[in-house]
């Protein structure tokens, strides 16, 4: 009973279908990075784990954003949802105005092929926006 409570319970872990799941993943991930680094999540429908992506490494202020690699690693996953992460090694989580229009971009392309954009992350100083609970996303 206690091993298939525990399996469960991890099992249930790797479903990353809320900001506030999405989030803590990303926390983990980028908050050793003091470069601003973005990395790509592919999620199956249930929001299981399918590949991720470091898709730029940038420097401490900027990163740089391919929209056809992302598109394609999405495809090459079979992904049903994707949600994007990157750092802000500043320490401020706010979206840059670029962040915004990346995010508009790149959630319209996925949008075009029947791919859901779950969510941009902002992970700062041990902290993270959501951009879908911040209305950026919809």
């Amino acid at each position: 009973y206690c091993r298939a409570l525990s399996d469960s319970m991890e099992e249930e872990a790797e479903i990353l279908d809320t900001s506030r799941r999405l989030g803590a993943y990303f926390i983990t991930l980028l908050s050793p990075e003091r470069n601003e680094v973005m990395y790509q999540l592919c999620l199956d429908a249930k929001g299981r784990r399918l590949n991720l992506y470091k898709v730029t490494d940038g420097d401490p202020s900027s990163v740089n954003l391919n929209v056809r690699k992302i598109v394609e690693n999405a495809i090459l996953s079979q992904a049903s949802m994707v949600a994007l992460a990157h750092n802000h090694p500043s320490g401020v989580a706010f979206p840059s105005h670029a962040d915004i229009v990346a995010t508009t971009m790149i959630q319209t392309a996925l949008d075009s092929i029947g791919i859901r954009f779950a969510d941009h992350i902002i992970v700062a100083d041990g902290d993270f926006i959501s951009m879908r609970q911040d209305g950026i996303v919809n």
